[in-house]
């Protein structure tokens, strides 16, 4: 499996699969550490001031996918770049939520607010799904 990767205003950008379990969990999170080690290094990262991990086509996550994703944020952080999510379904947005990875990631609903880096605004926010609405 090979993880497609793009820069975008000083951001990479990598796309994650809509499925993570244990079945692909460890060669993701082997993938994603080659990327801390050969892209964001502080030798070769090359201007990148940003991570944004693009979940958007996941309907929902697993454990072994939230492991994952904070694995490669902790290696990332590790070479000093911030890493941002992209989680537009709500039962994503959940997960992150009920493991408390929205307090240390910002999850945004697309990339382009990703890019952007607005963390504040959708930090830790659950949108509800379109004609739904919560109290």
């Amino acid at each position: 499996m090979t993880l497609q990767t793009s820069v975008r205003r000083g951001c990479l950008i990598v796309e994650m699969p809509a499925e993570v379990d244990i079945g692909n969990a460890e060669a993701l999170r082997q993938e994603l550490r080659e990327i801390c080690r050969t892209l964001l290094s502080p030798v070769s990262r090359d201007g990148l001031s940003a991570v944004v991990v693009d979940w958007a086509a996941a309907p929902f996550l697993t454990m072994a996918g939230v492991a994952v994703l904070d694995d490669f944020r902790q290696q990332a952080v590790e070479c000093g770049v911030p890493v941002r999510v992209v989680a537009s379904r709500r039962w994503p947005r959940a997960v992150l939520r009920i493991v408390g990875l929205d307090g240390v990631l910002p999850v945004h609903d697309t990339v382009e607010q990703a890019l952007v880096g607005d963390d504040t605004a959708s930090r830790g926010g659950d949108r509800p799904e379109t004609g739904r609405t919560t109290s």
